[in-house]
């Protein structure tokens, strides 16, 4: 019997992916923090949040913020689907570059979701492919944008940002932070880019842990009880 007809219930596939993205997160990450103190609170209706893509975990990110502490529905277009087909229980769908039929069902597909669930939230990377964090924010599909935008005219846009670095631990910290819903109108790029500057730039501004990682060996281990028997080797 091939795994494809193994039936599996809908809500436990939900359960056990979102048990593997929770693990993936704590072990990649020191912590995940949102810069700006309290949570956005994003507007009732479809919303399409738009971010830079510089991290292998920026999809896991997305389904933190949104599903784990906002409790909306996000879905993620995504081109290596067919090799994680899995994800599809927390909303990701596909979108090759080599299957236009396919392209087209999943925005269709998306369509109907934000009929169906208004809740739901299109997680969308204007920028395209996964780059360095050093690339900046390179320049959006602006017709990838406004094509997006006719497609879903009922939908918020909503820009979010997403920075990683390191705070003298054995994993990195991630900081997200958020602007304000508007209507697509062509300075999407703007907007993103000032988030991210922000981010990178040190603030006093409050943070609100999303989620606290795995602790590294180096915090749990203290051997300052054997310091005067190595003395001896100074």
């Amino acid at each position: 019997m091939s795994f494809s007809t193994v039936f599996l219930p809908v809500a436990l596939a939900r359960r056990l992916v979102a048990a593997l993205l929770r693990w993936d997160l704590r072990h990649a990450f020191r912590r995940v923090c949102w810069v700006g103190g309290t949570l956005p609170d994003l507007p009732d209706g479809p919303v399409i949040a738009y971010a830079n893509h510089h991290h292998f975990y920026d999809g896991h990110l997305a389904w933190l913020l949104f599903r784990a502490r906002l409790e909306r529905r996000p879905t993620l277009w995504m081109e290596e689907w067919d090799r994680f087909p899995f994800f599809a229980a927390v909303g990701a769908q596909p979108f090759p570059a080599d299957d236009p039929a396919r392209r087209a069902a999943t925005v269709r597909r998306t369509a109907r979701r934000f009929r169906a669930h208004p809740s739901t939230v299109l997680v969308y990377y204007p920028g395209g492919t996964l780059h360095p964090p050093e690339d900046g924010i390179q320049a959006f599909q602006a017709e990838a944008v406004t094509r997006i935008a006719r497609l879903y005219p009922s939908a918020t846009w909503w820009p979010y940002a997403v920075h990683v670095t390191w705070r003298n631990e054995a994993t990195p910290t991630a900081f997200l932070t958020g602007g304000t819903p508007h209507e697509a109108d062509g300075h999407e790029h703007d907007r993103l880019q000032r988030l991210w500057q922000r981010l990178q730039t040190p603030s006093d501004r409050p943070t609100k842990t999303l989620l606290r990682g795995r602790q590294s060996l180096e915090e749990w281990w203290d051997f300052s009880f054997a310091s005067s028997f190595f003395e001896r080797y100074l």
